[in-house]
């Protein structure tokens, strides 16, 4: 059996997730605008990715390179002044009543992988500065990625991230091999259905769906029992979930 699953619902429906904050032409995503905006739309946490500089420094982005240029070949001096944000710097202006999903990134076949999983040693030194007391899970699509975000943080829950080409049944085993409390399912997943989420929690799982942004397809998930659900569109989804 796993620790007790860290993510605390809401009073009758899952947590709505601003996905990389609130995505909408402004602010930019992924930036301390885009997260103060979700939690104004009215997210509960809010999710960000996580990459590292040439200078090993933890930098929030989601796509491996931006105009041309690999995060990994820039400073985090020079990705500052193309507008993308050092992890520190974010989480120093998080909203205080956020809970945070760190999404790493560290993937074979993209210019920054490695196998030495340098970035989970990055980020566990950000979290450790920064986040006591907060609401906070790590995650990530590789599950060797989550083993070492669970060895540098073992104080804090990890997430395995899957696409739809992975049923939940499959995630869950996987997630109970490599050391994930929490499983990220793509909406499209197989398995969504009350009874795997129900046999997921039995283990002491808990499960978020991602990226849910037609509130008829929320209130659906809440109702099979999910724990979070990742949004573009906080405010629709507290609308729709109360």
């Amino acid at each position: 059996m796993h620790p007790p699953m860290p993510l605390c619902r809401p009073p009758g429906r899952p947590l709505v997730v601003g996905h990389r904050g609130l995505r909408q032409p402004q602010p930019v995503e992924n930036t301390p605008a885009a997260f103060a905006a979700a939690a104004a739309a009215g997210a509960d946490w809010v999710e960000l990715d996580v990459r590292r500089s040439a200078d090993g420094v933890a930098v929030v982005h989601h796509d491996p390179s931006f105009g041309g240029v690999d995060i990994v070949a820039r400073t985090a001096r020079q990705l500052a002044a193309a507008g993308i944000h050092t992890l520190h710097e974010v989480l120093t202006t998080m909203p205080v009543k956020l809970g945070v999903i760190l999404e790493v990134k560290n993937l074979p076949g993209e210019p920054d992988f490695d196998e030495g999983e340098a970035v989970a040693g990055l980020v566990a030194e950000a979290v450790r500065k920064l986040m006591a007391g907060r609401q906070l899970l790590t995650s990530a699509f590789s599950p060797l990625t989550v083993a070492a975000l669970r060895e540098a943080l073992p104080e804090t829950a990890t997430g395995l991230v899957h696409f739809d080409s992975l049923g939940l049944a499959a995630a869950t085993e996987i997630a109970a091999e490599y050391g994930a409390q929490v499983i990220a399912s793509h909406c499209g997943s197989p398995g969504l259905d009350a009874a795997t989420i129900a046999a997921l929690h039995d283990d002491g799982l808990g499960l978020m769906v991602w990226t849910v942004n037609e509130p008829t397809q929320a209130a659906s998930l809440a109702a099979l029992g999910v724990d979070g659900l990742l949004t573009d569109d906080p405010a629709a989804l507290r609308a729709r979930l109360g």
